[in-house]
């Protein structure tokens, strides 16, 4: 395990974003902080056994460890998004992802989840075109994700936004994706 100190980030280098979803809500994206932890809590809480396992891979429950990894980002390696609706006072978390780099700096892991009254908003779909333009800024080459097979939803959005889909070595319940990023989406 790596336990060299990292610099956490500061979200001075993504700008957030306003979007207005299919629905007529409207969402901002932008990088999670030390302050989110209390409405992330909230958030996974709230979210189906059938989403945390379409996320996780299993239905498991938010720990106090969990949440504090969660909004406490290495910023070297990574970028973590939510998108929050509400007012300031009393943002809610509405769904979030994340892209984490290989220690080559070329390929980037991400995952994405939307909370279950906000799925078909295309809240997803602005999250995961947020971490691409990201990803790219940061100088990577290459995304990718695993996902379930039977999560028809989000293997669908990877092929819209230019995703290929193939086997991955986690066997046939899973699938891998990825993005060249030096292709345009």
């Amino acid at each position: 395990m790596d336990r060299t100190p990292k610099r956490e980030s500061t979200g001075s280098d993504f700008a957030p974003l306003r979007m207005t979803l299919r629905d007529g809500r409207s969402a901002t994206i932008r990088e999670i902080r030390p302050d989110d932890a209390d409405a992330f809590r909230t958030a996974l809480e709230r979210l189906s056994a059938d989403t945390l396992h379409s996320r996780f891979f299993s239905s498991i429950r938010p720990t106090p460890a969990m949440i504090e990894r969660a909004v406490r980002t290495d910023a070297e390696r990574e970028r973590a998004l939510v998108a929050v609706t509400g007012g300031a006072a009393t943002p809610t978390i509405a769904g979030g992802g994340r892209c984490i780099s290989a220690e080559d700096r070329e390929c980037g892991e991400f995952a994405v989840m939307v909370a279950d009254e906000w799925r078909g908003t295309g809240l997803a779909s602005g999250i995961m075109k947020a971490l691409i333009r990201d990803a790219r800024a940061r100088g990577l080459k290459r995304m990718e994700g695993h996902v379930l097979a039977e999560n028809r939803s989000m293997l669908d959005l990877a092929r819209r936004l230019g995703f290929a889909v193939g086997a991955s070595e986690e066997g046939p319940a899973v699938k891998l994706v990825w993005l060249d990023l030096g292709a345009t989406a």
